[in-house]
């Protein structure tokens, strides 16, 4: 490959930390205030306050201001608290931490945030390394003459069909994080390719193009002396006092919209003169029109824990929005696995609030999938993550990239709506719901869409179609054996092209252990559970709604449910209010699952809180379950809980529902309970058997050859489950004698 060579003349690179001037803000304080709505955002930006997020939101966000304007704030009505008074004092003390861990060397190059030339030396330095595969590109020009550099890695050969991915960071300058976080996953793309197979497959297929920092100007100047440590916007010359655009929101989609935006050259997210009027932009631009293939983008920003999808400047779902969704749902798992931490999925207007001209909406536009993730921490200390959260952050955003990668490596994404089914009951058919959708705008054959189900460990597959119910959406009925074996199931589909995909990939299987009805509650009575605040059993009136979906009108199974205000929304400033359930004997239990249907609606944890705790013998709660996310539920779903580490083997067994605590500002509908139940695995059946004796034998066969014939719903003969009882059923059983 190519590389481009960064002299020292280029670098001109000071390896101490520097800092900018701390003088700056002078008699402003650092406030957290308490937004309502978007009245109050628009409110404290015609103060001159300057917000700390990279996404003004509602409820609790840092600001800075003069105590002037949070008195005024106040006046306003609008919580504000100070937390830092001296912004001086507040800098240095970061610089202090910053420069202790630089001269730590605790986590090598990714110790402390690195200013420009310093990223753009290890570029160099990475491209060095291994030229094969990497190498170092000029995008383009800022205003102030800096260079923007990238680096491309792909496998040797000809790369002309190979799709493109773009991660990018720092089109926001004090957004420092966000700058480390690029240059992690070239460095470790680069060691991949070396020694790991998955990372190499990748690379033989996708060319990763990666430019850290889109906005070098503003960068540096958040570093310099005289600089602006909070600085957000590029450097461009306005003639005045109020220099800088906000690149993201100067790309070509739906610019100066009026939604986060402003015409004022002294706003933060000022849209600039015309759509893609500043060299930055203009520069991402070319480079974009330049990639083939181009396939998918993630814009790093910080912070929040976000995963944003489009679009960010309507309400108007995006036609692809269920692949958006399941690849932001993937990148999401691939962050919680490394520390554990939770990145939000939705769409800005969703979790945050609508922003025009935005890059992930523009590449969006241009046939990518396009994602702007905000990265640690979730709020407070904001920009200011401390260094020992560098690599951390790192390293959970490569995991974050792999399942992109994995995402658009494979022909169809298989995705499962309201989760994967991890028990049956015996006798029974469980329906689950399947999407099957092709990311890079194949199409599916829906007559290879299959379900492949055995009973046991080294029972015989039967292949079954799955139901379509049109577009990329099917139903699969998974039967449970009326002998006690575990059903193991996996799925497989192709394109109309011939692409095969399977699910789970490899030989894995999935499993859903059978199981026993222990407790049942249809709520067609009131179980006259203990209740506190607005928990109460009837029929929901579809009222609520101020933000989310409003209550259901009946239950998934008959009219009544268990809810929370089955009228309306819950308050706001509310604490935790419980239902409970109980207490339940399930003394000689094992695996035990609380299942049951919910119709739920609330804000995101940072704000408002639902959750699930069981409490067992020893008579701790022990929560099992907390929204993770914003959760707007339009219609009735089956969901189920592991409780088996409460509940197993245990004499006295209660189970609480939770709404609340919420925050001061927006309100949703809340809970709605129906169908709970609560069961425990049954003793494990024997491949072969038919008739549940725990033999196999002449009487099985015996059996087969009186029943022989078609098979309705789920029948003991039908051993090998595909509807028929037939010649399979008996090789079966002569396999296991």
């Amino acid at each position: 490959m190519i590389t481009t060579i960064l002299t020292a003349a280029t670098i001109l690179c000071t390896l101490s930390p520097s800092s900018p001037t701390t003088d700056r803000y002078k008699g402003w304080v650092m406030a957290n205030v308490e937004i309502a709505c978007p009245e109050d955002i628009q409110f404290l930006r015609d103060l001159g306050a300057k917000s700390l997020a990279c996404y003004d939101h509602p409820g609790q966000t840092q600001m800075l201001m003069t105590e002037k304007m949070a008195e005024k704030a106040r006046l306003h009505h609008i919580a504000t608290k100070v937390t830092e008074r001296d912004i001086a004092s507040y800098i240095k003390k970061i610089d202090q931490v910053r420069s202790e861990a630089r001269n730590s060397g605790v986590g090598g190059w990714y110790s402390d945030f690195k200013t420009w030339p310093e990223v753009n030396l290890h570029l160099q330095q990475l491209a060095n390394s291994d030229p094969d595969i990497a190498s170092v590109f000029e995008v383009g020009t800022s205003h102030e003459g800096r260079t923007i550099w990238g680096i491309k890695i792909t496998s040797p050969g000809d790369a002309t069909d190979r799709k493109r991915i773009l991660f990018n960071g720092c089109q926001h300058a004090r957004e420092w994080i966000a700058v480390m976080v690029p240059v992690y996953i070239a460095e470790h793309l680069i060691e991949g390719w070396k020694n790991n197979p998955e990372i190499q497959s990748f690379l033989d297929t996708t060319e990763v193009v990666i430019v850290p920092i889109v906005n070098p100007d503003g960068y540096e100047f958040t570093y310099a002396a005289g600089g602006d440590r909070f600085w957000r916007k590029n450097r461009r010359n306005n003639s005045g006092s109020c220099e800088g655009v906000d690149l993201n929101r100067n790309w070509d989609i739906d610019w100066n919209g009026g939604d986060s935006t402003s015409t004022s050259t002294c706003s933060d997210v000022y849209v600039g003169p015309s759509v893609f009027s500043e060299p930055e932009t203009q520069a991402m631009r070319t480079l974009i029109e330049s990639l083939p293939n181009f396939v998918t983008h993630i814009d790093f920003h910080s912070y929040s824990q976000l995963i944003l999808k489009a679009w960010g400047y309507t309400s108007t779902p995006h036609p692809d929005d269920e692949i958006l969704q399941a690849l932001g749902e993937a990148m999401h798992d691939g962050y919680q696995s490394v520390h554990g931490e939770q990145y939000t999925v939705g769409t800005p207007g969703d979790v945050l609030y609508y922003a025009d001209g935005t890059f992930q909406d523009w590449t969006t536009s241009v046939g990518a999938l396009g994602y702007t993730v905000e990265l640690r921490p979730t709020g407070s200390p904001g920009f200011d993550l401390p260094p020992s959260e560098i690599v951390p952050t790192c390293e959970e955003s490569f995991e974050g990239v792999l399942a992109m990668m994995r995402f658009v490596s494979n022909p169809v994404s298989i995705s499962f709506p309201n989760g994967l089914l991890q028990f049956v009951n015996p006798g029974e058919i469980h329906e689950l719901s399947v999407s099957m959708q092709s990311p890079l705008g194949g199409s599916i054959d829906p007559t290879t869409a299959n379900i492949h189900i055995r009973y046991g460990e080294t029972g015989t597959e039967a292949t079954i179609p799955l139901q379509h119910n049109g577009g990329g959406v099917f139903t699969a009925n998974i039967p449970g054996s009326l002998c006690g074996l575990s059903t193991k199931y996996w799925f497989d589909v192709e394109t109309t092209s011939g692409q095969y995909q399977r699910y789970p990939t490899g030989d894995t299987v999935l499993t859903a252990s059978a199981s026993q009805l222990i407790e049942e509650f249809t709520m067609d009575q009131n179980p006259n559970w203990s209740t506190e605040g607005l928990w109460s059993w009837g029929q929901p009136t579809g009222g609520g709604g101020q933000y989310g979906n409003s209550d259901p009108t009946s239950g998934a199974s008959g009219n009544n449910v268990i809810g929370y205000n089955l009228n309306g929304d819950y308050e706001n400033n509310l604490s935790e209010k419980h239902i409970v359930a109980g207490p339940f004997d399930l003394s000689g239990t094992q695996n035990t699952q609380l299942q049951f249907s919910r119709y739920l609606n609330v804000e995101q944890p940072a704000y408002d809180h639902a959750s699930i705790s069981v409490k067992g013998d020893v008579g701790l709660w022990q929560t099992i379950w907390t929204n993770q996310s914003e959760i707007t539920d339009s219609q009735w779903q089956t969901v189920s809980y592991d409780i088996s580490a409460v509940a197993d083997n245990a004499s006295s067994v209660s189970i609480r529902w939770t709404m609340g605590s919420t925050d001061t500002a927006w309100q949703y509908s809340g809970w709605n309970i129906d169908d709970v139940s609560i069961s425990a695995s049954v003793e494990a059946g024997v491949v072969g058997d038919v008739n549940c004796d725990g033999l196999v034998n002449v009487k099985d066969i015996l059996t087969i050859i009186s029943s022989w014939g078609p098979c309705e719903g789920v029948c003991a003969e039908d051993i090998v489950p595909d509807e028929n009882i037939n010649v399979s059923d008996l090789l079966l059983v002569i396999a296991n004698w």
